[in-house]
Formats: C-alpha cells, structure tokens, sequence
C-alpha cells in the first residue's frame, strides 16, 4: 500500500495584508510595568532600626569578652600554654574590637539620622499641640454661649490634646533613649578595651597574691612591669605573676 502524502497549501501574504497587521501590533497599548512599591521610612521604625543595630553591637561586644574570658581561663588551667602564645593569638581579639569599631560608625549614622527625624516630629508635635489648647481655651471662655457643635468640639479637642500629650511623652523618651545610645557610642574608642575585657577570672588571683606575699605595692609593679615588656593586657599579667608564683617549674620560674 503506498504511504499517503499530506499536502500544505501556502497562502503568500500580501504587503498589504503586512502592513495592516504592523499597524495593529503598533496599535496595541503598551502593558503596564508595575513600579516597585517604595515604603517611606517612618521616624518610628527609624528609631527601631537604630535601637536594633545599638542592641546588635552590644551584642557583639559581650561575645568579645566572653572570648576573652575563654583565653583567660585557659592560659590560666592548662599549664603547656605559653605566655609567648596567649599574646600572639590576643591579635584576634584586637581585629574583632577595631571591626566593632568600624561597624560602630554605621550605627552613629543611623542613630543621628533618627534623633533628627523625631526632633522634627516632636516640634510638629508641640506645634500642633499648642493650637488644640489655644482653640480650648478659646471655647472654653465662651462658656454657657457655646452652641452644641462647639461643645461637641470642645470634648474632641479633650481627647486629641491627651493623644498628643502621649505621643510627646513617648517620643520624648526615644529621643532620650537614643541621645544615650549616642554618647555610649562616642565613648566607645576609649572604654571598648574595658567593655570587651574579663575580670572574672584573673581578679581572684590578685586577692591570691597580695594574700600570699603581703606586699600588694610589690605585686602591682610586678604585674606593670610584665604589662610593659610582654604587651598584654593586665588579667593576663596577673595569670602569668599567679603561675609563676603558684607554678613555679611550670611557668619557668618566679617574677618574685
């Protein structure tokens, strides 16, 4: 049996017939692109980003010390860790203070930025405030004369003046909560060696010493003089002076 062919009859289209169906094609409305919705940044969660990034960094310093805290007890338990150790790997702890005091700028932006958005929304406020009380006080001395709408008025006004006393109070105490954040953040290069260093550990082994020699005028210069040749902080000048008083062979011998 032969195999049936199918057979197509091509239809040539016309310049004509062309053209008309670019005009319609260029004719058709464009589709609608859908902008992207933009969200304006309210001082509110203004204040909120600020207090979160704050809260974010004190974070960060509190797991600074708690590494610290970790260096200290093992320089001070375990007797094969060198002093000569325990400094070059306090590097670490210095890089992880100048990151936080890189990322602490950021957050000064952030903060100023809001103090000034709610600055401007409390003189909004206030402003607004004063002329609910200025028209109170105006029905008010109208007295028995006030006709039933300015009555009506006059309780609205009420309880419009007590929300905006409100809203002051609260953004008032933003503004006091962020200004405090602030100056914690300026004073921050200075006390960020402090904030992100342990006592817990080494300030028991001070009591050790001054117990055991009597000579607490001693002990102070011993620990300096370790602080100055070694480079390293104090808690771990007090370890050192506590090992090799305490641990003698396994220190190397005494300070003392």
């Amino acid at each position: 049996m032969s195999e049936k062919r199918k057979i197509v009859i091509r239809r040539k289209v016309s310049p004509e017939e062309l053209q008309v169906e670019s005009v319609e094609q260029a004719q058709k409305p464009p589709e609608a692109v859908e902008e992207p919705e933009v969200t304006e940044t309210t001082p509110a969660s203004l204040y909120e980003q600020a207090a979160a990034s704050f809260a974010e960094l004190r974070r960060r310093l509190e797991e600074i010390r708690s590494w610290d805290r970790a260096y200290q007890r093992i320089f001070k338990t375990r007797d094969d860790v060198r002093i000569e150790v325990v400094k070059k790997r306090l590097d670490k702890l210095i890089d992880m203070r100048n990151q936080v005091l890189t990322e602490a700028q950021n957050v000064e932006n952030l903060i100023n930025e809001a103090l000034g958005r709610l600055e401007t929304e409390m003189a909004v406020l206030e402003e607004e405030l004063f002329d609910k009380l200025v028209e109170a006080e105006y029905l008010r001395e109208r007295g028995g004369s006030l006709p039933h709408e300015s009555q009506s008025r006059l309780e609205s006004l009420e309880k419009e003046i007590d929300s905006y006393r409100q809203k002051i109070v609260e953004t008032r105490k933003k503004l006091t909560e962020l200004q405090h954040m602030l100056d914690k953040l300026r004073e921050l290069p200075r006390t960020i060696h402090e904030e992100t260093t342990s006592a817990e550990e080494a300030e028991p082994l001070y009591r050790d010493l001054v117990a055991k020699f009597r000579d607490e005028v001693k002990i102070r210069s011993t620990i300096e003089k370790i602080m100055q040749e070694q480079g390293i902080p104090r808690p771990y000048a007090i370890i050192h002076v506590w090992k090799a008083a305490f641990k003698p062979k396994v220190s190397g011998g005494s300070e003392f």
